[in-house]
């Protein structure tokens, strides 16, 4: 399977798990198995994300690191990649007509703009990661008296957390060397998730 195929599949699981995200957060029913669940999908967009910085590097480099390609573990990935200082994280991006000016002095008709307050480091993904986890396991009763302290203590931040990772991945940009894709999640026209070479990005 060709990159952008690769890349494409992993951002269609991250976007329904991100609907099914929605739908949980939007339910009636108990709070605390919404939550829960919520956090198992939240750690495998986190897992799939490491995996579409795997695919970005091997797009533009024709390679994967050893050490990170047979991995499943999200947190061992971000480091294999620091260690590497291979940064192709998405950047959170839009896709807007070029001024006059650009125009003129790029010969462009559109240009790529980054959202700096919108975008997450190979840290702050393991920080979430990290806190995801803590969901996975039965409360232990000699820590929380029942699901609803432990909920009462986490629920705030992890409902903030994939709050963060939605809009990190939205509409973003992912590069290694000059080879990029564009993708968004839910496109504006259609609701479709698309990933577009930078030379051919959606708007």
């Amino acid at each position: 399977m060709a990159p952008q195929d690769t890349y494409l599949s992993l951002m269609l699981t991250i976007r329904n798990r991100f609907d099914t995200i929605d739908l949980l957060h939007n339910a009636s029913s108990e709070p605390f198995s919404r939550a829960e669940t919520a956090a198992f999908h939240g750690r495998k967009i986190v897992e799939a994300i490491a995996f579409g910085c795997l695919v970005a590097i091997e797009n533009g480099l024709n390679t994967v690191p050893r050490d990170a390609k047979g991995q499943w573990n999200a947190e061992s990935i971000f480091e294999s990649l620091k260690s590497k200082a291979l940064s192709a994280l998405p950047s959170p991006s839009i896709i807007r007509q070029a001024t006059p000016d650009e125009q003129r002095e790029n010969n462009v008709k559109a240009v790529g703009e980054g959202i700096p307050e919108k975008r997450l480091t190979h840290d702050d993904l393991i920080s979430i990661y990290q806190s995801l986890h803590a969901w996975l396991h039965e409360v232990n009763p000699y820590v929380h008296s029942e699901h609803a302290n432990f909920y009462d203590q986490k629920a705030e931040t992890l409902w903030a957390d994939l709050t963060k990772l939605r809009l990190f991945m939205e509409r973003h940009f992912i590069s290694i060397h000059g080879a990029a894709f564009f993708c968004v999640l839910w496109d504006s026209q259609d609701g479709q998730t698309k990933v577009g070479s930078l030379s051919k990005a959606i708007v």
